[in-house]
């Protein structure tokens, strides 16, 4: 069993999403020191504020019903519940448009940061094309269509590092970060959709009904009730240090947290996501199967521990000098942040089959609580920090939280699959 799961197509799906995504990476880090040297850490820190006001409302656009797709039983159901997120999309797009008009100065207003007010405008087409793509990717994830998903992947990185270099090279500020990141975007997210536009429309148009989505979206209301709200707590640790570090330092300070941030989401984009969607796609297979899924959990699990152990290692030891060579001097201080944040994104990465395995074994309560009993912490450890301390003890003790949140989840879902098995086992027929 635990040979015909880690062989074979498993693998093979990992490595067509994996070597796509590195040739996205690349392209990434190959433009990061000329990116590095167009734009400043304060105007960094700005573009991280933008992002942080992005994802708020992107982990909320679709009502996180994008994931009961790969656990549809039929295609039928999985059709209707794709274009249900699609349709929720839409709306929270639109409304955006609204809170913006309404609301948009007066944030910035009390964030002190009105050099966004124009780039504001542009918030509900980054909403509205990344949660898109988010959920077309996961509809491309069941019908396994991983060639698409790295051309999409490749496509963006590719038009983000393009139009980004293009902008500092004439001098846009953050605009230009801002710019190029929507210019990106768009790129992938109509890559992914041309596979449903061209291929799926005219049979999905059959089976897609207002009565479908409606039962479906009872059938799956845990995700908007529980998902939805552990994913907007979730995504504070991308907002709570963009927008706490600018407020108790300096855009400078944010800057230089959200560069150390994003070379570690890479790692993550690289393996970590190819991963994610190829383990959620064979463990949703297993279970419905009614199969163990020990063996798939503990060898991905452990596969990732072993694969991110020397990198951890030498960034802990040597990240100060290797950023100031390959960033400049400016970045220096960044490579102290990463000494502390790499033990944290190390168990992030770790924790990635666990974190899968939550919508599969219907966690979505206990992971709830687990975001919530985390919440406090990640809220009052930074400006605890900057009142007692330096910014370096403040990124220290967020890390910490941020690593004792990902060891939780690991040790939850892990009990949760001991649980299934002894189910399973209970439920077999004793021998005669």
């Amino acid at each position: 069993m635990a040979l015909r799961i880690l062989r074979g197509p498993f693998l093979k799906n990992i490595a067509v999403l994996a070597s796509g995504t590195a040739l996205a990476q690349v392209l990434t880090v190959l433009a990061y020191p000329i990116l590095m040297r167009l734009f400043t850490p304060d105007q960094f820190g700005l573009f991280a504020l933008f992002g942080a006001l992005n994802m708020t409302f992107v982990v909320v656009a679709s009502g996180r019903y994008e994931l009961a797709i790969v656990m549809a039983k039929t295609e039928q159901e999985a059709a209707n519940i794709l274009a249900l997120s699609l349709g929720i999309v839409a709306a929270v797009s639109i409304l955006s448009v609204f809170a913006i008009w309404g609301f948009g100065d007066a944030l910035l207003d009390l964030l002190g940061y009105q050099e966004l007010s124009g780039l504001l405008w542009f918030l509900p087409l980054m909403i509205l094309t990344n949660t898109a793509s988010q959920v077309l990717s996961v509809w491309a994830t069941r019908q396994q269509l991983y060639k698409r998903l790295s051309m999409s992947t490749i496509s963006r990185s590719f038009g983000v590092a393009a139009a980004q270099v293009a902008a500092g090279m004439v001098g846009m500020g953050v605009d230009g970060l801002v710019l190029g990141l929507i210019f990106g975007t768009v790129m992938g997210t109509v890559i992914v959709a041309w596979q449903l536009i061209r291929y799926d429309l005219p049979s999905l148009r059959q089976v897609i009904t207002r009565e479908n989505m409606r039962r479906l979206a009872a059938k799956h209301r845990d995700f908007p009730l529980y998902s939805m709200p552990q994913a907007l707590l979730s995504s504070t640790t991308v907002t709570v240090p963009s927008i706490l570090l600018t407020a108790l330092f300096s855009p400078y300070v944010a800057g230089l947290y959200w560069f150390t941030y994003r070379l570690f989401e890479m790692p993550i984009t690289l393996l970590g996501d190819a991963t994610r969607r190829v383990f959620y796609q064979r463990a949703a297979e297993l279970f419905h199967k009614g199969e163990d899924l020990t063996t798939i959990f503990v060898r991905t699990t452990g596969g990732l521990a072993a694969m991110v152990a020397l990198p951890v290692l030498v960034l802990i030891v040597a990240a100060p000098t290797l950023y100031a060579f390959a960033f400049g001097e400016t970045w220096r201080e960044a490579g102290v942040f990463a000494q502390w944040i790499v033990v944290w994104w190390a168990m992030r990465f770790i924790s990635l089959p666990a974190l899968m395995l939550v919508p599969v074994l219907n966690l979505q309560r206990r992971f709830l609580v687990l975001e919530i009993l985390t919440l406090i912490p990640r809220f009052m450890v930074l400006p605890a920090a900057a009142w007692v301390a330096n910014v370096d003890v403040a990124i220290a003790a967020y890390s910490v939280v941020g690593f004792s949140f990902h060891f939780f989840l690991v040790v939850l879902v892990w009990r949760a699959v001991r649980e299934h098995r002894a189910g399973l086992e209970a439920s077999q027929p004793s021998p005669a």
